[in-house]
């Protein structure tokens, strides 16, 4: 049951996290191609994602309920978890969200761009991504401490939400770039500039409120190097380290020539992108199955 959880844990996560990025890249990313296509292409991703987050959310809670009860679960426990406890008061927003999103998400489908819909969306979407922090190791924690560890572990969520989710627009946006005419190339080639910028804010909001959840959670250098949770962070930040060095190799060395270039540049450009981007992506899924261990396991701090 506890692997169980982990993988739904894993893709509840995920898709929480790509959700929110992905309906934040056209506000920053690509305004001409928004207009071009009115981004059905993005929203149809999201409205995927949506339902992923509702279904996932569902066996989340199920599987929570079932491991309170050893191995059953009934009404009665079900509606202890729901009203008696911090977690299911987190997954009924949780819920109530995910169906706000995947109505807004149709609205938006059906009638068209709407700015306010859209920053709706967002703002749900935010709420959907930054409420992960109400439930965990966050809880530990007693009045102020607990209230700036999940304050800081809401940043860590939306930091990491930007760069992932922003990765699956910029993915669309330059995979459509190749069925597209030389605007479609040139808006990819904006939106990756764009969002190499966005990358900066990201990384920075991710180190600091990383660095204060690990002061929370870790306690010592020594806990990082004698308890599984540490190890396992450890092996966290070598993978982030090792999407900063894909993401710092696209910002120095592909994006700067990709508007510069010739039309057969530029697609060598973009595929070298793509390629890029799909490790970065990779190894985000990677941190995000460790993330979802490090939730079942004791933190350091505390062995």
């Amino acid at each position: 049951m506890e692997l169980w959880l982990v993988l739904v844990r894993f893709v509840h996560y995920a898709t929480s996290l790509v959700l929110f990025g992905l309906v934040l890249f056209p506000f920053y990313a690509y305004p001409r191609a928004a207009s071009r296509d009115g981004g059905t292409s993005g929203l149809a991703i999201s409205l995927s994602v949506s339902l992923l987050i509702l279904a996932s959310g569902i066996l989340w809670f199920i599987g929570v309920t079932i491991s309170m009860t050893g191995g059953g679960a009934n009404w009665e426990t079900a509606r202890f978890v729901l009203t008696d406890t911090s977690f299911g008061a987190v997954a009924f927003l949780r819920l109530g969200a995910a169906i706000a999103a995947i109505g807004t998400t149709l609205t938006l489908l059906v009638r068209g761009p709407s700015k306010k819909l859209e920053l709706l969306l967002l703002a749900i979407c935010a709420i959907l991504l930054g409420s992960l922090a109400g439930v965990g190791h966050t809880q530990i924690e007693d009045s102020e401490a607990r209230a700036v560890h999940t304050l800081s572990d809401s940043l860590h969520l939306v930091g990491a939400g930007a760069w992932l989710g922003g990765l699956v627009g910029l993915l669309d946006l330059v995979v459509a770039s190749f069925r597209g005419n030389k605007e479609a190339e040139r808006d990819a080639c904006e939106a990756a500039l764009r969002f190499s910028v966005m990358g900066y804010a990201a990384v920075a909001i991710l180190v600091v409120s990383g660095l204060i959840n690990s002061w929370f959670l870790v306690g010592s250098f020594t806990n990082l190097i004698t308890t599984t949770y540490g190890q396992l962070l450890l092996l966290k930040l070598l993978l982030f380290s090792a999407m900063v060095a894909f993401a710092g190799f696209n910002r120095f060395f592909v994006v700067p020539t990709l508007l510069e270039s010739s039309t057969a540049d530029t697609k060598r450009g973009l595929r070298k992108l793509l390629i890029n981007a799909v490790a970065e992506q990779s190894l985000g899924l990677a941190i995000i199955l460790i993330v979802s261990f490090l939730g079942v396991t004791e933190p350091a701090a505390t062995s």
